[in-house]
């Protein structure tokens, strides 16, 4: 009886851990997140690929240590992405806005893109993510307000344009907007 017991208890721990490790990759997936799909269903309109809008203003310490603000990119459209410095999702998807977006407009001075972890990470676990993933592009620091602020979360994309506003919000993975990001990035120039 004893050992159909300590057999029982160790298939339930095996059950319980592989449920929290599912959860704890769900929780920073490339899939719709379900926050997002809330926000979705209260106000369609928030959440559309195309919002146009104010942007608003932010003033930042990138991992360089030098301060970053909206204003620096009058006159230019800026792609942001917003990441989460741990999160999977957005190691992978990293490189490629790297080689998709910011090496494309690398020599277009009309084109700025930065990073913004939005986990709120140490400096050391933002470097971490810069170093892991081979980006060149700046990352900002304490992000978290920022992303309250652009309502949006980690591993999403988003444009302003030179007017400062809001021309782009994505509405899942930034992997999967990298083409619709580039589209609004041509029509913006």
């Amino acid at each position: 009886m004893k050992t159909k017991f300590n057999s029982f208890l160790s298939i339930s721990k095996v059950l319980i851990v592989s449920v929290i490790i599912g959860l704890g990759q769900m929780a920073c997936s490339d899939a719709d997140d379900p926050v997002d799909e809330m926000k979705k269903q209260e106000n369609p309109d928030d959440m559309k690929g195309n919002n146009s809008g104010d942007a608003p203003d932010f003033s930042l310490t990138s991992l360089s240590g030098t301060t970053v603000s909206l204003q620096d990119f009058d006159n230019k459209v800026l792609v942001m992405f917003f990441l989460g410095n741990s999160c999977p999702a957005c190691k992978t998807a990293a490189p490629k806005i790297q080689t998709q977006i910011a090496d494309a407009y690398a020599s277009n001075s009309n084109v700025a893109i930065i990073g913004l972890d939005q986990w709120n990470g140490t400096k050391a676990s933002v470097q971490g993510f810069k170093n892991t993933t081979g980006i060149t592009f700046p990352l900002l620091l304490n992000a978290s307000k920022v992303a309250s602020d652009y309502n949006t979360t980690y591993d999403r994309l988003v444009v302003v344009n030179k007017d400062g506003d809001i021309v782009f919000k994505g509405t899942q993975g930034a992997s999967k907007d990298i083409a619709a990001a580039l589209s609004i990035i041509d029509d913006s120039l």
